[in-house]
């Protein structure tokens, strides 16, 4: 105990305030007319907790977030969650499109084209488009545009799970 009260290398330790996302925001990032500022894009990378930032963000991340990236990996709280119900909510819930940036420059959209793959535990990033927001428009058809072009590339297409040595016999569509 007192390892941890003075800190493991001697140095006496300092407490900080800690936040869920929808009070941070509220409390740092106020609009002067109280209905909050805008986030253009938000980035999540708190190591496997990413998803119980979200779950803290609700109001944030809906009424106030464009375009949100976040990591998916194996550590954390991704180790007993599914990345599948987390495109779900912010489908359902938030109005976003989400991709997963691939191998070679392909980037897939895994809102209403989910392959079971996705699920597993390996490092990745997610991007996701609020829909209907005209501020980011361009944004979201510049990565519907690219999307395509990953599924044109027909047979010649390195697929994420092939690049990354898994074995994986055949992914589906939602």
């Amino acid at each position: 105990v007192e390892n941890f009260k003075n800190g493991a290398d001697g140095v006496n330790c300092v407490n900080v305030d800690m936040y869920s996302l929808d009070t941070y925001v509220e409390k740092f990032l106020p609009r002067e007319d109280g209905s909050g500022r805008i986030i253009d894009f938000l980035s999540i990378d708190v190591e496997g907790f990413d998803m119980d930032v979200m779950l803290g963000g609700s109001s944030t991340l809906k009424n106030r977030v464009h375009y949100l990236e976040f990591e998916y990996n194996w550590m954390g709280s991704w180790k007993n969650q599914k990345l599948s119900d987390s495109i779900r909510l912010l489908d359902e819930e938030y109005d976003f499109t989400c991709y997963w940036p691939g191998y070679d420059g392909n980037i897939w959209r895994i809102t209403d084209c989910w392959l079971d793959y996705y699920d597993l535990h390996f490092w990745a990033n997610v991007a996701c488009v609020k829909r209907g927001v005209k501020e980011v428009e361009d944004m979201a058809e510049r990565m519907e545009e690219l999307f395509q072009k990953t599924l044109d590339k027909g047979s010649n297409l390195v697929m994420d799970y092939e690049h990354r040595g898994v074995t994986y016999q055949y992914a589906r569509t939602s």
